[in-house]
């Protein structure tokens, strides 16, 4: 199913098991040992070594190779494996942005016939992130100052001069990680924090205000606090706050059993990275 090169050995994935291929003596002998069963991969392109640790996406969880097989903890594998193509399993693309830390899986979702979403492991924080994006190929920098990926739409018509035997079917190619914008036209961005609560949600909370902490803020950003009582009702509270790189705080009166926190931008030109959560959290009655 797949390979790739670590350290000491070259690894090397069936649909079931993973095994590892070394060098034994001239002129070309190896010896193949398996090292890890029930955790094959999806496909060929599902893997990739960081700095002698492999990870990859097997049919229903998420594995690496440090020296040992382990099955990683995903907080968002429900999330992914619940609605994973199985036709399609073969198209997943991993890449690999060593800028950032981070390992990506492309893949089909359950009701479309090509990648349409991601799931992001930053392996520096241990910290799982998700979304829609459709890329069928990535390469890192290196040779290059960016990565670059490739996206495909099956009824797109390249527009290559002189082509023969042309037929539906064509890939665009990506510059990633360069400017703030998606190719002239506002990026719209967000993140959406857990819930949280205090007394193990035994009792409600009030959040008067809280204080900005940006590392990196160039526009405006929108900051929505949503309250619930109860975790399954399907009614919810949400406040709203615009914050710009001169605003010292903001002020998001609520309560509830329950909260979360959700930043947004959707301007040209917007840039930002959130530091740390600062709010004003206090045990608060039901009145």
């Amino acid at each position: 199913m797949a390979a790739t090169r670590s350290r000491g050995a070259i690894l090397v994935w069936t649909d079931t098991s993973l095994h590892a291929m070394q060098f034994v003596g001239p002129p070309f002998v190896f010896s193949l040992n398996q090292i890890g069963a029930n955790c094959g991969a999806v496909s060929v392109h599902s893997a990739v070594d960081v700095n002698g640790t492999a990870f990859w996406m097997s049919q229903n969880s998420f594995y690496m190779f440090d020296g040992a097989v382990k099955k990683m903890p995903c907080s968002v594998q429900d999330y992914v494996f619940d609605d994973f193509s199985i036709t399609n399993q073969p198209e997943t693309y991993c890449g690999l942005n060593a800028e950032k830390n981070e390992v990506t899986w492309f893949y089909a979702t359950s009701g479309s016939s090509q990648i349409d979403r991601y799931v992001t492991y930053n392996y520096l924080e241990q910290v799982w992130s998700t979304g829609s994006l459709a890329r069928t190929a990535w390469v890192d920098y290196g040779v290059y100052e960016f990565p670059y990926a490739t996206k495909y739409v099956s009824n797109a018509t390249a527009t290559t001069p002189t082509i023969l035997g042309l037929t539906d079917g064509a890939s665009t190619f990506y510059q990633q990680e360069s400017g703030t914008d998606d190719d002239g036209v506002a990026l719209t961005a967000f993140i959406t924090s857990g819930d949280f609560d205090i007394g193990d949600g035994q009792q409600l909370l009030h959040i008067g205000r809280g204080i900005p902490d940006f590392k990196n803020l160039v526009g405006s950003v929108d900051m929505d606090l949503t309250f619930k009582t109860y975790p399954a009702s399907s009614t919810s509270v949400v406040k709203t706050s615009t914050v710009v790189p001169t605003t010292t705080k903001f002020n998001l009166r609520g309560r509830g059993r329950q909260a979360n926190l959700k930043i947004t931008s959707d301007a040209l030109s917007d840039n930002w990275r959130f530091g740390t959560l600062r709010l004003d959290v206090q045990p608060d009655g039901g009145r």
